[in-house]
């Protein structure tokens, strides 16, 4: 009975949760749209980078994006009065995809990246739960509208993870192809394969594989090796861009290294810090995976871990690549209102502070606090254990 009156109230919670955040949405989305743009501050500003990358591949050699003295006076005749700079640094097998979104022009362009991103972050978390309230808490989360006034890809990469494992049980191959579409961002991609492997989701590796294996192959037929040794190449001089910008856009990243940086470390620590915490995400994830090996496929909540990992793995991440957190937090939501796990102490503190960490980081007012990673941590953890009881609980 008790177990009962708690479900109904947290439904009750969880439906008032998603009515003000779908208010927020809304309130954010008809101030930003009645601020005023500048020529300067292009409408969705983010978005101008990769329709810029585009119209570049229109125009020019593909393996001068690259080439940062190449791209920025292009970008500032694109559009008079734009003096920023907006570097290309995903690797080629995203260009053809680039390519064809530049043969469009900047507003219709958008309207496509902004559906494919939404509609697939919706289908990637609700699929035909759409009618319940709990797939909608993740669709909208803070991290959803600021995905789309960014016009980062954030919602892409999410649908294309969640969505992945989501499908693993019934369609593996296709489950291996949207994983491998992920590559784009290599950042979040690490720890597909060894996650896989720990599983022995064969078949969903090898459509991994042969998708990766298609997009080189496609970017090396349209624009040949000279492009994926420009990359290459560029890779420092990126490094060094970022460098120099940390104190502008650091405390917008969630990683350990920033955090670590912000809070004002500095030297060889920092990179055995990210080290020990990339390290430990890959241990418990093997671990995790390995365990369930001879189930269908991972649940909703490894999924979640593997989520929230990633970013204790990678050193470069930011608060826009946030919207698998978010819908990481709402699969433990899901999983402690569904099933005989109750809440244990401290968990709903966490899955709070999870929930909220892109405002907090937003705010600017944890600049010298490194709250991305603590509270990271403490999700991680409660989302491995809670993962590796439901399998322990389902076990024959």
């Amino acid at each position: 009975m008790a177990g009962g009156t708690e479900g109904r109230v947290g439904s009750r919670w969880l439906k008032l949760l998603v009515a003000g955040s779908a208010a927020y949405q809304l309130i954010y989305l008809a101030i930003y749209l009645a601020k005023p743009h500048s020529v300067a501050e292009p409408p969705f500003s983010d978005f101008y980078a990769f329709w810029s990358f585009g119209r570049f591949l229109q125009a020019l050699p593909a393996h001068q994006i690259y080439d940062f003295a190449t791209l920025q006076p292009f970008q500032h005749d694109l559009r008079p009065g734009f003096d920023a700079f907006y570097p290309c640094v995903y690797p080629p097998i995203l260009l053809p995809f680039l390519q064809a979104l530049g043969a469009l022009g900047y507003l219709p362009a958008l309207a496509v990246w902004t559906t494919l991103g939404l509609a697939g972050f919706i289908l990637a978390v609700a699929g035909r739960d759409w009618r319940a309230p709990t797939p909608w808490l993740a669709i909208l989360a803070p991290t959803t509208i600021l995905a789309v006034v960014s016009g980062q890809n954030g919602l892409l990469t999410a649908a294309l993870l969640i969505g992945g494992f989501r499908l693993m049980a019934r369609r593996p191959w296709l489950a291996g192809v949207l994983l491998g579409l992920l590559a784009f961002k290599p950042q979040l991609f690490a720890l597909l394969p060894i996650v896989l492997l720990a599983g022995r989701r064969w078949r969903t590796l090898a459509a991994v594989c042969l998708t990766v294996a298609g997009m080189v192959g496609l970017s090396f037929s349209l624009y040949g090796l000279e492009t994926w040794r420009a990359w290459a190449e560029a890779l420092p001089a990126f490094s060094q861009a970022l460098e120099s910008q940390r104190e502008a856009v650091g405390w917008l990243m969630p990683t350990i290294t920033e955090g670590l940086r912000g809070a004002g470390l500095t030297g060889p620590l920092v990179g055995v810090v990210q080290g020990a915490s990339a390290a430990t995400a890959v241990i418990a994830l093997v671990l995790l995976f390995h365990h369930g090996r001879e189930r269908d496929a991972p649940s909703a909540l490894d999924a979640a871990a593997v989520q929230v990992g990633t970013f204790l793995a990678t050193p470069y991440a930011f608060v826009y690549d946030m919207p698998m957190v978010s819908a990481a937090v709402v699969a433990l939501v899901a999983a402690r209102l569904s099933s005989d796990q109750s809440w244990r102490p401290g968990e709903r503190v966490v899955a709070v502070a999870g929930y909220g960490l892109p405002l907090a980081l937003l705010s600017g007012g944890f600049k010298t606090v490194p709250i991305g990673p603590i509270v990271l941590t403490a999700l991680f953890a409660v989302l491995v254990r809670a993962a590796w009881d439901l399998r322990s609980k389902s076990a024959p």
